[in-house]
């Protein structure tokens, strides 16, 4: 590979900012093909389109091997390959901006990378590791990561960087950026052009990523500069502003706990109003579960109070009076509370909010996917992926009472991955017997470091992570630690570095290759990057599509679960799927039957639907079938709300409602 010249190592930033239309002119007015064409395939394929990526100083000439015209196309642009053909200077590429048939025109192919996986990194948020390093081959990173002195050496390399003194045998060829840049907000592109899996001496296991990055140093002859961390701008920092959603129980049991959260909400009203103005406000929504004959309890779950309604104070106070517990019992302990988390994800008005704090109180555990009474269809993890897709934190503040003790286990394991921020922890908060005076002191205690966040905010300084105390740990059943209340305070320190992120910006820089790892070499059971899998519309549509087609194969063989694999045979031949070289009489795999997108063939992660074969299937109970799909048919939930938000979908061509608009979608919320 062709390795960047070692003056160039202390880059500024990495960001590659990808906006609709960014093409030049020139390019943009390239006549649409006559008749729809389909870009070349890659080798060994039946449905994966060839793409590349521009190399810098790419220009478009008109035919093969021609004089370029016009300005240079923005590095890292993504394209379609529709031709190869030979020319003066070796092989030129046709390409274009989708796979719908309109070509640009022509590049030599030594301009152009060839991007064989639609695979992508994005930074985790900063807050509580260190920032990644880049080398210029993968056998420098993997010894690293193998060294039990990694953590040492990593953070002596990266204050070398930081200062502008790295050794010359160092092979650290660039910093991550200073300053965080949030992809849910800002699309940025890193390209993974190959990797392989590496290994900690601590035991974790990590992935060795090349990827295609972007340096700000323009000319290799000149010194690079020094990264160290910039300053926050005052101006900037006050214009943070946060929002605390409470999403309470109101169902019978939770009378006393009810009015113990409305006057926390209004005793921080009070003593914020004036002096913060809308830089913080509070949200209230409820949500109650299905009476003994399994009808609604009035309403499942219902805005009482929204951010906006904050300006007016007695109008909020009214608003939070109207929440009330049921005077109805439900039909079993279980609650739909993830009715009430996606009522404040959804229905709350987060605009011009940056902070977002979702604070679930409940005294029972939810109503996952497979509960035919959930109004969401969707498990922890789903609703998590969902909520830092919208930049929130969910925190549970779950009430231990001695009525629920049978559901203690069970609601703790749902709410404690619910709950679990990057590279932070699970924000969740078990109170032991319930106890009033506890859960009132815990919800004071978060949202006041909250608001002593926003005071820093309001003086230009990013909120310090609050300090874990030295004082005992308490049990899964006693009430929360100094420990979580800092994990609390790292989110919120999070978020804050999210918004300086999003209000300062980038520029966009030259390519080079490098290679980093997905953890934290200083420690790595912190996750330095999100592997991610950019999809389209279309194909998201064909998986949830796909999964549906195993759910029913399921569900019609409950009774004969050895005929499971005979339905997808069957349904592989309707949808005229037949993988190369595997008859589908003989196929014994999943992966065989072709159900599955190609796209998702040899990616870094084990995916349950790739590996499962049919003895696997027959070897397991009806219980673990049972889990599976419905596994299946909460990521069907999942799917459905991605696609319908246009806001996720991000436009390579233009059209941003159009099945080429992509989506990086985490791995874990793969199959």
């Amino acid at each position: 590979m062709t390795m960047m010249p070692r003056r160039l190592c202390l880059a500024a930033a990495l960001l590659l900012v990808l906006v609709a239309g960014a093409l030049p002119a020139g390019a943009q007015t390239a006549p649409a093909a006559p008749t729809a064409r389909q870009p070349l395939l890659m080798e060994g394929t039946t449905t994966l389109q060839q793409r590349i990526l521009t190399r810098p100083g790419a220009r478009l000439a008109k035919e093969p091997g021609g004089d370029p015209a016009g300005a240079e196309l923005p590095p890292l642009s993504v394209m379609f390959v529709y031709a190869r053909v030979p020319s003066g200077n070796g092989v030129a590429l046709e390409i274009g901006p989708a796979a719908g048939g309109r070509t640009l025109g022509w590049i030599p192919a030594a301009q152009a990378i060839d991007w064989k996986q639609t695979l992508v990194v994005a930074f985790t948020n900063p807050v509580n590791r260190d920032r990644a390093l880049f080398f210029d081959e993968s056998d420098a990173l993997l010894a690293l990561m193998e060294d039990p002195t990694a953590g040492f050496k990593a953070t002596a390399l990266r204050q070398a960087a930081e200062g502008g003194k790295l050794p010359a045998n160092s092979h650290v060829t660039a910093i991550e950026p200073p300053r965080w840049i949030d992809p849910a907000k800002t699309f940025y592109l890193l390209p993974i052009l190959n990797w392989t899996n590496g290994y900690f001496a601590s035991g974790f296991n990590g992935l060795a990523l090349q990827v295609a990055a972007t340096s700000l140093q323009e000319r290799p002859d000149t010194p690079a500069p020094s990264t160290p961390a910039p300053q926050p701008d005052t101006s900037v920092m006050a214009g943070y502003r946060a929002g605390v959603v409470f999403v309470v129980d109101t169902t019978i049991s939770m009378d006393p706990y009810v009015e113990r959260t409305r006057d926390t909400i209004r005793a921080l009203v009070d003593k914020l109003w004036a002096k913060r103005g809308d830089a913080l406000s509070f949200g209230l929504v409820g949500f109650r579960d299905v009476r003994k004959d399994g009808t609604p309890d009035e309403y499942t779950s219902r805005v009482f109070a929204d951010l906006p309604d904050h300006v007016d104070k007695a109008q909020f106070l009214r608003r939070l009076d109207a929440a009330a517990a049921s005077r109805l019992d439900n039909l079993d302990f279980r609650e739909d509370s993830f009715a009430g988390v996606k009522a404040a994800l959804d229905d709350i008005d987060w605009s011009g909010v940056s902070g977002r704090f979702v604070v679930l109180v409940t005294d029972a555990g939810p109503r996952r996917a497979a509960d035919r009474y959930s109004s969401t269809h969707l498990d922890p993890d789903q609703l998590r992926i969902l909520a830092q897709s919208k930049g929130a934190a969910l925190i549970t503040v779950h009430l231990k009472t001695v009525a629920g003790k049978d559901d203690h286990a069970s609601a703790e394991e749902a709410y404690r991955a619910l709950t679990d921020y990057p590279n932070v922890g699970s924000l969740y908060f078990p109170i032991r017997d319930g106890d009033v005076h506890a859960f009132g002191a815990v919800i004071d205690r978060v949202s006041g470091i909250i608001a002593a966040q926003m005071d820093e905010a309001a003086k230009g300084q990013v909120a310090a992570a609050v300090p874990a105390t030295t004082g005992p740990k308490g049990d899964a059943g006693a009430n929360p630690d100094d420990e979580v209340f800092a994990r609390a305070g790292l989110v919120g320190r999070a978020m804050q570095l999210a918004y300086l992120g999003r209000m300062e910006g980038g520029a966009p820089p030259r390519l080079f290759s490098a290679w980093v790892t997905d953890r934290d070499l200083a420690d790595p059971s912190r996750k330095t990057l999100d592997v991610r899998v950019l999809i389209t519309k279309n194909q998201l549509s064909d998986l949830q599509s796909t999964l549906k087609t195993i759910i029913d194969a399921g569900e019609v063989t409950r009774i004969a679960p050895a005929d499971f694999f005979g339905q997808l045979r069957g349904a592989a031949a309707t949808m005229a799927r037949r993988p190369e070289g595997v008859a589908l009489a003989e196929a014994r795999r999943l992966t065989d039957l072709g159900l599955i997108g190609e796209y998702l063939d040899g990616l870094p992660y084990r995916s349950r639907i790739m590996e499962l074969t049919e003895d696997d299937w027959l070897s397991w109970g009806f219980g673990q079938q049972r889990q599976f799909l419905d596994d299946l048919d909460a990521k069907v939930t999942l799917y459905q709300q991605i696609y319908d938000n246009a806001d996720l979908w991000i436009s390579l061509d233009g059209d941003r409602t159009g099945g080429e608009a992509v989506y990086p979608i985490p791995l874990d919320a793969l199959p």
